[in-house]
């Protein structure tokens, strides 16, 4: 074989090796959350990562309507970069040292390159994809809290959004803030324990103001978990999940809060 194709055969080799190690860890590192997890959602990342792509030529490419112009400037594009490459390593080098395959090489290589980048894009969309299945967030326990959550950050933006324009006063109650804010009332709502019915959050901005103090609590779960978690969110748009003991203490902190402010609305002045 001659040196110059052992050596391209060599390049080819280290790359088909190194992309099946890449395969093998990132097979390996999910089995391993696998275990610990317990979930069989995980599995579906190495699947679709691995086979995935056939699924989507079958869906799409029948599908696809090919653009006859677009190819043609394409190919068009593509045979006038080798013929440049072609004259100008010609005129840098002696002619009969850089044949054409060098160049139809070098062009492959490109393409090449080109396809694995759209590649590479489109399998960090698939994988960002995966991370936002319902099956995904829900496992541990979690998804409940993570859109009880959601909800009452929501909630707390459209209440801000609503004393933007009513001289920084908060809505007595959500109804206020329904239609002109809020179209969907199901952010009203949640739960924090999986296949448990649908309860409504609390909301507290009766005498508030976007000008209070940005870690008093406006929105919270009506009770806690089972496991003793309840979810709140803040006047500047935080949440979280908190014990029960700590949600206790930020309640009591309120008070206080607004005990000051009756006090002080009562001096003299």
């Amino acid at each position: 074989m001659p040196p110059q194709r052992a050596a391209w055969a060599s390049v080819l080799a280290r790359l088909v090796k190194g992309v099946l190690y890449v395969i093998l860890v990132l097979f390996l590192v999910v089995l391993v959350i696998e275990i610990a997890m317990e979930s069989i959602v995980l599995l579906q990342l190495p699947v679709h990562l691995l086979i995935g792509w056939m699924f989507y030529l079958v869906r799409v490419v029948p599908q696809t309507e090919m653009n006859v112009e677009l190819l043609l400037c394409s190919l068009g594009a593509l045979v006038l970069g080798m013929i440049g490459l072609q004259w100008l390593m010609s005129r840098l080098r002696a002619p009969l040292c850089w044949p054409w395959r060098w160049t139809l090489t070098w062009c492959g290589m490109l393409v090449v390159m080109f396809s694995t980048s759209i590649a590479a894009v489109g399998i960090v969309h698939q994988t960002g994809w995966l991370f936002r299945l319902p099956g995904w967030i829900e496992m541990a326990g979690v998804g409940p809290h993570m859109k009880a959550m959601n909800n009452a950050r929501q909630v707390v933006i459209a209440a801000r959004q609503y004393a933007s324009a009513h001289d920084g006063k908060f809505p007595e109650v959500c109804a206020e803030m329904m239609p002109e804010i809020v179209s969907d009332s199901r952010i009203f709502w949640a739960t924090v324990d999986r296949g448990m019915p649908l309860e409504p959050l609390v909301y507290a901005g009766a005498g508030l103001r976007d000008t209070d103090y940005g870690d008093l609590p406006l929105v919270w779960s009506s009770r806690p978990s089972s496991n003793g978690w309840r979810v709140i969110a803040r006047l500047d748009g935080s949440a979280e999940v908190v014990r029960e003991e700590k949600f206790q203490e930020m309640l009591a902190s309120r008070r206080e809060f607004f005990a000051r402010r009756e006090a002080a609305a009562q001096i003299p002045r």
